[in-house]
């Protein structure tokens, strides 16, 4: 169980960062910030933690894969701010560089316990397995 809080605490940091990367992004593009192409964006990373912290909690058979992919998602958009930003220069280039960073950081982190989250389930299935053939015997 102590896994699965550190799946959820690190893609909640990575889902935020995520967000006012994104947010950022669509700013310096002037594109309004309430228009439905932005929400949408915002919706669909919003949708894709709680697919996450769902599957983590209930402990499905593939709650590690889900979260592996969704941090990878994460981890490239946080990319593609650290790519668009402008200028670079700046102070507030500076801050989104360095948020993207930590962004990405955060998302490897995340994949990382994504992927212990995967062995703990097949730890557990296997202890379950063991345990029923001895109780067979």
């Amino acid at each position: 169980m102590k896994n699965v809080s550190k799946v959820i605490a690190f893609s909640l940091i990575s889902m935020l960062i995520a967000v006012i990367v994104d947010l950022t992004m669509f700013h310096q593009q002037h594109t309004p910030l309430l228009s439905g192409e932005v929400l949408w964006r915002i919706l669909f990373i919003v949708i894709l933690w709680v697919v996450v912290v769902a599957l983590a909690a209930t402990r499905m058979r593939f709650c590690g894969y889900v979260t592996i992919l969704v941090m990878i998602y994460y981890a490239f958009a946080d990319y593609g701010g650290l790519m668009a930003v402008s200028p670079r220069a700046s102070a507030y280039g500076l801050a989104v560089e360095v948020l993207c960073v930590i962004g990405i950081i955060v998302s490897i982190v995340g994949i990382w316990y994504g992927i212990q989250q995967r062995l703990d389930y097949d730890r557990d299935k296997i202890k379950e397995k063991e345990a029923h053939e001895t109780k067979r015997k």
